[in-house]
């Protein structure tokens, strides 16, 4: 049983973003969802998270992020038709070009969605700590969601600090009733990233494909270690399509897990950080 922190959707309705990307990772995409639900499950995939988001593109120096446009009521229709299997993750724009951001987040709970992403670094172009988005995170913490920040340092934002996991130890410090996963863990500043994970309870990593970047060891180390260990805060990721899914399942299950961690960062981790382990389709799923 495995949890996907980051498994995109990739049906036509979804959007060209992640259909384009499969495309350029050699990755088929899914005709139908049925076809998609076929695919994770023949990876070994009970659960996708699908964090596609809302976005506005973004460019600097050779990086050009085109615009993700997944529509939320899409989301949560998938949600809805497939209990327990998908959990949509609203896309919100909080520089508020495409929307409202404080409007549509409202709206995204309202039609089911229990988890919302968020990419200021490229909408309005600040970091994830910046005041002006805490009424997004007032209003995550008041309708219990639980919110995915980009963090990457490839992609995130217009500079390197974008990612330094002090962004995400100051957020966490201010809100710490607030349930946090730092998408991409803040690569490439990794050993950092498992201090913040270790110091703070509200915040869970999921590195995803950036694991087999560099870091590889960092992380079985501390997810493995019981001194400053994260082995509860972890979540497993694939980023799919950015990969061919089932291969990296099969890559991360053969790199030296301690036996006693792989339940927790296959899928119990998960449960908590979208507060699911009383939710009845999952407890029908995973009931230990």
């Amino acid at each position: 049983m495995i949890i996907d922190a980051r498994c995109r959707i990739t049906t036509p309705e979804a959007g060209e973003f992640f259909t384009k990307l499969a495309a350029q990772r050699g990755v088929r995409s899914a005709g139908h969802i049925d076809d998609f639900f076929r695919e994770i499950a023949e990876a070994g995939i009970t659960t996708a998270v699908s964090v596609s988001g809302n976005n506005p593109t973004i460019e600097f120096g050779r990086i050009r992020v085109p615009h993700r446009t997944t529509s939320n009521d899409v989301m949560a229709a998938i949600q809805r038709d497939h209990p327990g299997r998908f959990i949509g993750v609203a896309g919100v724009d909080v520089g508020n070009v495409f929307h409202d951001g404080l409007a549509e987040l409202k709206r995204c709970h309202a039609l089911g969605l229990r988890a919302v992403f968020i990419e200021p670094g490229h909408s309005p172009g600040c970091h994830i700590d910046d005041p002006k988005l805490d009424p997004i995170y007032e209003t995550c913490l008041a309708l219990n969601m639980t919110v995915i920040p980009q963090t990457s340092g490839p992609t995130g934002g217009r500079n390197i600090d974008y990612a330094n996991p002090a962004h995400l130890d100051r957020l966490a410090d201010r809100f710490p009733a607030l349930r946090i996963v730092a998408g991409h863990a803040c690569y490439p500043y990794v050993r950092e990233a498992i201090i913040v994970a270790a110091r703070r309870e509200n915040v869970y990593l999921s590195p995803d494909s950036y694991l087999f970047d560099m870091g590889t060891e960092d992380w079985i180390k501390a997810v493995n270690s019981t001194h400053y260990g994260i082995g509860d805060r972890f979540l497993f990721g694939s980023a799919y399509p950015a990969v061919q899914l089932k291969p990296y399942v099969d890559a991360f299950l053969q790199l030296p897990w301690k036996p006693d961690t792989l339940k927790n960062i296959l899928y119990r981790n998960a449960l908590r950080a979208f507060d699911l382990e009383n939710d009845p389709a999952f407890r029908a799923l995973y009931p230990d």
